[in-house]
């Protein structure tokens, strides 16, 4: 926490970015279902790493002591952030 934002502002900003994340996720299944039809092999596929996904990162938010060791590498590089999304 910093100086300037108390506890309360941050955890409006998490609550914020939680939803931004979800929006996100939604927002690519939607972009699947609209794209591919549910047969299509693609669209199971997708939508398979999209659940994951989701699943994968609420498992890391409530594992509390994990998350913060996490945060601790995040924080000194420890962690490669690099995602190569066709040179984004």
């Amino acid at each position: 926490m910093t100086n300037t934002e108390s506890l309360a502002e941050l955890t409006k900003r998490a609550f914020d970015n939680f939803e931004n994340i979800k929006e996100c996720i939604q927002g690519l299944y939607d972009i699947l279902n609209i794209a591919l039809t549910s047969e299509n092999m693609y669209f199971n596929l997708g939508q398979d790493n999209i659940e994951a996904l989701y699943e994968n990162f609420l498992e890391l938010m409530i594992n509390d002591r994990g998350t913060i060791e996490f945060m601790k590498k995040l924080k000194t590089a420890e962690v490669d952030l690099d995602l190569p999304l066709g040179n984004l």
